[in-house]
């Protein structure tokens, strides 16, 4: 463990020196964190992690791509902090293992604002990876019903060979996400929560029909909505532009040209096929509990 003492840091403005860094986290970065403040132990008011990512370089500078972290066990008081060093050594070299393109970018913790002891934190992040981490905030309280992300980076103000001040400047942190995990996403963002009153109930999942019922309402209402803009700029009540008519265009453009007969008989053949299936998939799993029950009866 590294127990250490804290010592003054305050805020940096924006630095404009250096080449442009962009930092994109990934939901699973943001899931993993508030599912452990959820699990965390009574007494503990934040916990602290190590974030996982990927760097690319760019013309520009480089882009630190956040997708995954793993928990650190800690314990803190108001000037004293003590981590488990030893655990994040060994969690770090099992996850090279399993992704040996993801390195230590850097390392989170929750709450609404960095404390005294998140630069001594930060120092030994620093100490260890040799260069600058990002250090990510997620308030996991989710104050005035939102997510707060937020990144900063420090620097340390030296004199005479001593690190006095710990400043922390704040970064920008844009969300990025794959085709897949948006699809995951929206999944669980549609899901039913089976309690409504409670704000991190459990959901279910909605079934393939329901997905589909929900793709159809959604893609409906965004026709009404492109057909009410292309209405209005047709008697003049909306000034059109070129960019949204070119969108709207080659939107068009890109749907192939099927006769509605066609359309109407494939749509239902394919319904048919997926009431089908779910069908033959409900008297499966009714064969295998009457199966089950009959095997539980007869030993």
């Amino acid at each position: 463990d590294a127990t250490m003492a804290t010592s003054p840091f305050f805020l940096a403005p924006p630095s404009t020196s250096g080449k442009q860094v962009d930092y994109k986290v990934h939901p699973l970065v943001v899931f993993s964190i508030l599912d452990h403040y959820r699990r965390r132990e009574p007494q503990q008011h934040r916990v602290v992690g190590t974030l996982l990512g990927e760097v690319l370089k760019t013309p520009e500078g480089s882009v630190i791509h956040i997708k995954n972290c793993y928990p650190i066990p800690h314990s803190e008081t108001n000037d004293q902090i003590s981590i488990d060093t030893d655990y994040h050594k060994n969690m770090a070299a099992l996850q090279k293992r399993l992704h040996p393109k993801e390195s230590v970018v850097g390392w989170y913790s929750t709450g609404k604002e960095i404390s005294y002891t998140s630069s001594l934190i930060h120092e030994v992040f620093a100490r260890r990876m040799k260069k600058n981490p990002i250090h990510l905030v997620v308030d996991a309280t989710l104050s005035h019903s939102q997510l707060a992300v937020k990144g900063f980076i420090g620097r340390n103000i030296r004199v005479e060979g001593k690190d006095i001040v710990a400043q922390f400047e704040e970064v920008k942190v844009d969300f990025h996400t794959t085709e897949a995990a948006k699809i995951a996403v929206d999944a669980m963002i549609n899901g039913v929560p089976e309690d409504s009153k409670e704000l991190d109930a459990p959901a279910t999942m909605l079934s393939e029909l329901e997905n589909l019922e929900h793709s159809l309402q959604e893609l409906l209402h965004l026709l009404e909505t492109v057909s009410d803009y292309v209405d209005g700029v047709n008697k003049g009540e909306i000034k059109g532009t070129q960019e949204v008519g070119s969108a709207i265009r080659d939107a068009l453009a890109s749907i192939p040209r099927v006769d509605p007969e066609m359309f109407t008989r494939m749509f239902n053949q394919k319904t048919e096929d997926l009431l089908m299936i779910f069908y033959l998939g409900n008297i499966t799993r009714a064969q295998v509990a009457l199966g089950n029950r009959i095997y539980e009866v007869l030993d």
